[in-house]
């Protein structure tokens, strides 16, 4: 039941009661089914211990904390509880994933129904972009200014609801799920294929265009960086990479606004102005949802909205979450290489899935004579078996040396996920989204992945995250830092 309920929770979320009617956001439909979704999740979290493995709970734990110690810490009592109304909706999705994606079948399931969930809010915003079906719903009307601040003309930007009513979220999202829809891809099912993965993916790059998100087209260079760069190399992929920028802002892509420097001269005024708010209150930060309320927009960069309302504190949590998840990924994911050749370029064979049989990977099968107990043991990386048989004559145990691996989660879902957090991170350089959905839907896949990869065995190298987190953290303050003079 928690896990269905997961689904539905999932599903609502993304698609957003909203959408019918701004009176549904008054019957708080979202926290209700959390807490539902909560109770029945109960009998999971107390039969399986992934969860209790993966520091990401732990840390997600910790940050929820320094939420209400950003509050406390200014005498607002009262907000600790409003801050977590705004908060938890969030949060839960990645405990509901962690705690009840126990078995690599619900893995898939899960991402495919964030993707499908996408999917759906797609059709709807195309459908109100091109028949005017909800428009004002999913149509935003943007004015394009000139350097002087004069209103030039209006760019038009299709969106979701809910926490989707930014074309720049909306734009997020939909390129976190574009990896995550090759999960579906079969090999040798051309025509499946066809259908369920190339034309929803090209759906999604189609209503990402429309979204004219500047963040967008930056994270979506990203993803084709690292999707190329380990067939193609680091030099040819960014080459690769830039080309494709060009080509975008060619084709406008972002809608005849620029990615310059220049143009986001507004950005890096809130970035300032979130350094300063982190000098005036830098171990707790000014509080939860006040960086508006002290400066006219909002950060434009997921960090330094961190930085500002939650200190260091809350800041290094946030920057710990995506380096652990980063760094377990890239473990598993560095583990289980194999050299492949494909077909374009071996980009196709990232996706493939995984050609072990689970059910046969170590197998117990009685002899058919005198019932002796035969071994059958499966390569990981080949479909045939490499059989050792013991029988009534036989005076020796005969094996060959190869590559054999448990049954685990295919690494070509793996590197989808991977991918899907690369999305995440690129977009969040540009938005102020620490506390959206968004981010830990992707977080709960990876932690869940890398959770059902090691299954019960302790990670490795525990400690060597924190190290990687403060020397991350550094690096990013002196970098917005370093830009922020530069401006000015």
């Amino acid at each position: 039941m928690g896990f269905a309920l997961t689904l539905i929770y999932i599903v609502v979320t993304i698609i957003s009661p909203e959408q019918f009617g701004q009176e549904w956001a008054s019957y708080h439909v979202v926290v209700y089914l959390a807490g539902i979704t909560a109770l029945a999740s109960l009998p999971s979290m107390s039969r399986y211990s992934y969860w209790k493995n993966s520091v990401q709970t732990y840390l997600l734990v910790a940050f929820i904390a320094a939420i209400a110690l950003s509050q406390v810490a200014h005498g607002w009592l009262g907000g600790v509880v409003e801050s977590w109304r705004l908060f938890l909706p969030s949060a839960a999705v990645f405990f509901f994933i962690v705690v009840n994606v126990t078995t690599i079948r619900r893995l898939k399931i899960v991402a495919l129904t964030a993707v499908g969930a996408c999917l759906i809010v797609t059709v709807e915003a195309l459908c109100g972009y091109y028949a005017g079906y909800h428009g004002e719903t999913f149509v935003l009307l943007t004015n394009i200014s000139s350097p002087e601040d004069n209103v030039i003309g209006q760019l038009t930007r299709i969106r979701g609801a809910g926490f989707l009513s930014d074309p720049n979220d909306f734009a997020q999202i939909l390129l976190i799920v574009l990896p995550l829809a090759f999960i579906a891809w079969r090999r040798g099912r051309a025509v499946t294929n066809f259908f369920v993965v190339l034309v929803p993916t090209a759906l999604l790059l189609w209503t990402t265009y429309l979204t004219h998100s500047r963040g967008g087209l930056i994270a979506l260079a990203a993803v084709a960086l690292m999707a190329a760069r380990k067939k193609l190399g680091t030099t040819a992929s960014t080459a690769l990479a830039a080309v494709f920028v060009l080509g975008m802002l060619a084709l406008d892509f972002t809608g005849g606004r620029g990615i310059s420097a220049a143009d986001g001269a507004d950005r890096l005024e809130a970035w300032a102005n979130g350094l300063e708010m982190f000098k005036s209150a830098p171990l707790f930060g000014i509080g939860f949802n006040g960086f508006t309320d002290l400066y006219e927009i909002t950060a434009h960069n997921s960090f330094v909205l961190c930085l500002a309302e939650l200190g260091l504190l809350g800041s290094t949590l946030w920057v710990a979450l995506l380096v652990t998840t980063t760094m377990g990924l890239n473990q598993i994911v560095g583990g289980q290489k194999t050299k492949r050749h494909g077909r374009l370029l071996g980009l196709l064979d990232l996706f493939e899935t995984s050609s072990i049989t689970y059910n046969s990977a170590l197998a117990l099968n009685r002899a058919p004579s005198s019932g002796i107990i035969v071994l059958n043991y499966e390569y990981a990386s080949a479909s045939a078996a490499l059989p050792a048989s013991v029988g009534p004559n036989s005076l020796e145990f005969e094996t060959r040396q190869g590559p054999v691996h448990s049954a685990g989660v295919p690494p070509q879902w793996m590197v989808a996920i991977r991918l899907a957090l690369v999305s995440f991170m690129a977009t969040a350089w540009f938005l102020s989204r620490s506390y959206t959905t968004t981010m830990y839907l992707v977080l709960g896949l990876a932690t869940a992945t890398i959770a059902l990869q090691q299954g019960d065995r302790k990670p490795p190298d525990r400690g060597h995250w924190i190290l990687h987190t403060v020397t991350a953290e550094v690096l990013i303050i002196i970098l917005i830092y370093g830009l922020v003079r530069l401006r000015h």
